[in-house]
């Protein structure tokens, strides 16, 4: 890849920053083949009569892009913008059975067991909110990061650092796995996938630092030399070589 100076890793960090949102053509991103997509995987426990939640929505397209497979569906996100991005991209013709409201996915604004389908996407996890507003016999599916994603990036930042803060509780299966197990729910189906992933360039790595941000508490000012430690250790003339690794989770609730 081409050589960068700290100077140049800076630079590109503050242009970065101003980027918005992930469907950028600024992002050069590729990953290989992935054995499930979430849409299609969510798809295949719908039938058109259900209600869904999707908790953390996003920009809402997941839950947009599956309207003919539900009934009616609500998003909630804590992001203002977000919701507003979901709002504004929003179809007419599914405004009136799509619905996307700014609200924290510990405490959704709906009665209980109101939804046939709870939806959740790299988001953080309450699972006694999820087990409250999932009806008897709905389903939970989620697709979360996994501990060894990006492992070579993690790596470097560790060996600069110390011993990195670990990925915040809720944001990992096991708790939310125990919690539902012991009240009954059934895995329909657990699955994880560990593929290369490719930055194009290093505007598009950094975008993704300071976005995740990974570590929590990325600096430019302290992480520069890292980054270019990064870019010597993991780039090739086609981008910077990395790992994705997700998990799939769907149970049922009795």
């Amino acid at each position: 890849m081409t050589e960068h100076s700290v100077g140049e890793i800076k630079r590109l960090a503050a242009l970065t920053a101003d980027w918005r949102g992930w469907d950028l053509l600024q992002l050069k991103t590729r990953r290989a083949e992935t054995p499930w997509q979430y849409a299609d995987v969510v798809s295949e426990f719908l039938t058109g009569q259900e209600s869904v939640l999707d908790m953390g929505c996003g920009d809402g397209r997941i839950l947009a892009s599956l309207a003919d497979r539900f009934a009616r569906g609500i998003g909630v996100d804590v992001s203002k913008e977000r919701v507003q991005r979901a709002r504004l991209a929003l179809a007419m013709k599914l405004r009136m059975r799509v619905h996307f409201t700014r609200a924290s996915a510990h405490a959704v604004p709906a009665p209980s067991e109101a939804f046939h389908a709870v939806l959740n996407r790299q988001a953080s996890l309450f699972p006694e909110e999820i087990d409250r507003v999932l009806a008897p016999g709905g389903v939970f599916i989620t697709q979360q990061v996994g501990k060894e994603n990006t492992r070579a990036i993690i790596a470097a930042f560790a060996e600069a650092r110390g011993p990195l803060p670990p990925w915040p509780e809720e944001m990992m299966l096991p708790r939310t796995f125990e919690v539902l197990s012991s009240r009954g729910y059934k895995v329909l189906r657990h699955q994880e996938y560990d593929i290369p992933y490719m930055f194009g360039d290093a505007a598009s790595l950094l975008y993704w630092l300071q976005k995740i941000p990974v570590p929590q508490d990325f600096d430019i000012e302290r992480d520069a030399e890292t980054v270019l430690e990064i870019l010597d250790r993991l780039g090739t003339p086609n981008g910077i070589v990395t790992n994705e690794h997700r998990e799939l989770l769907i149970m049922r609730k009795p």
